[in-house]
């Protein structure tokens, strides 16, 4: 039988409204929601559900509202007995892959979750900085087109997303620099992303301390479904190495492309993307076309998933 993996996604997967049929559908959706509201001490359910926009955009909203929503649906899908042989997240979406490897329960996932949104959201606002998406150029081309912008500041890559998408980030002078240097490397189209600071680049050191106190003070288990992590691309469930590469995290780029290629190498044939949107999917499509990825992000497609799948 064909190995199992499941993908959770993170920032700019969100979108408002999302989560509220899924609670109005399952019980023990609308309890990890319930959960949530008390855990962070706020209404992040009308957040997802309601909006406004602008304000589900804000990181400290965003991040908590993405994990919710994806443990959420989560707890459908292994309520029903759905077991993947992998779990791996993208950025944000580790913590809510530590949930389903059993790393992590889902009230320490989101509280070490608001402290890391805390931190970066204030590190963007202190040290304002950018990210764009490089499109179609050769990812062996990344190192030129890095040190050509850091003639203009700090930059870095920030996620090595699927065969010709990487994402830089850093100073915005450096990144709008790598944006008029990218298309002599062969890229086709430099994307801009909306985010509010440069995430996964040496500009988010700050906020590793923060985060680094709240991770010491949370339980981390030996994983039950092996976890590939971010920083390595490797499966881990080791708890000690779990809680030393979130924090690493933070200033690390998402090593995503090389992830997938992991779990494809070792069999894994079906995917399952557990949460807001299909980007997941989409970017695993790019990396390889041979394997089956389902975007579960709400009531009927959960529904959907469930009645096609043995578990």
């Amino acid at each position: 039988m064909d190995k199992r993996g499941a993908l959770f996604p993170g920032q700019g997967s969100q979108q408002v409204g999302m989560g509220k049929d899924i609670c109005d559908a399952f019980d023990v959706a609308r309890e990890v929601f319930e959960e949530a509201n008390e855990v962070l001490g706020f209404d992040i359910a009308s957040v997802c559900f309601e909006g406004p926009e602008e304000k589900l955009r804000q990181t400290r909203y965003t991040q908590p509202a993405i994990v919710t929503h994806s443990a959420a649906v989560w707890r459908v899908l292994s309520s029903e007995g759905y077991v993947p042989d992998y779990v791996a997240g993208h950025s944000v979406g580790e913590y809510s892959a530590l949930v389903a490897g059993g790393v992590l329960s889902f009230a320490d996932a989101l509280r070490l979750v608001k402290v890391r949104a805390e931190a970066m959201q204030n590190c963007g606002e202190e040290n304002p900085g950018s990210m764009a998406a490089i499109i179609g150029m050769p990812e062996d081309k990344m190192a030129e087109l890095l040190e050509a912008a850091s003639e203009a500041g700090t930059i870095a890559a920030a996620n090595y997303n699927s065969p010709g998408q990487t994402v830089v980030s850093g100073d915005v002078a450096a990144v709008e620099k790598a944006g008029e240097v990218a298309p002599s490397l062969g890229a086709k189209r430099v994307v801009k992303l909306n985010v509010s600071g440069a995430f996964h680049s040496p500009l988010m050191e700050r906020s590793i301390g923060d985060l680094s106190a709240m991770l010491e003070e949370v339980e981390f288990k030996p994983a039950s479904v092996p976890v590939v992590c971010n920083v390595t691309a490797r499966p881990s469930t080791d708890p000690a190495e779990i809680r030393d590469l979130l924090a690493k995290q933070l200033v690390s780029p998402v090593l995503w492309s090389r992830s997938m290629r992991f779990m494809t190498g070792d069999g894994v044939a079906a995917f399952v993307e557990v949460g807001p949107g299909n980007v997941l999917c989409a970017l695993l499509r790019r990396i390889d076309r041979g394997v089956t990825c389902t975007s579960c992000s709400d009531a009927k497609t959960v529904k959907e998933f469930l009645g096609g799948v043995k578990t």
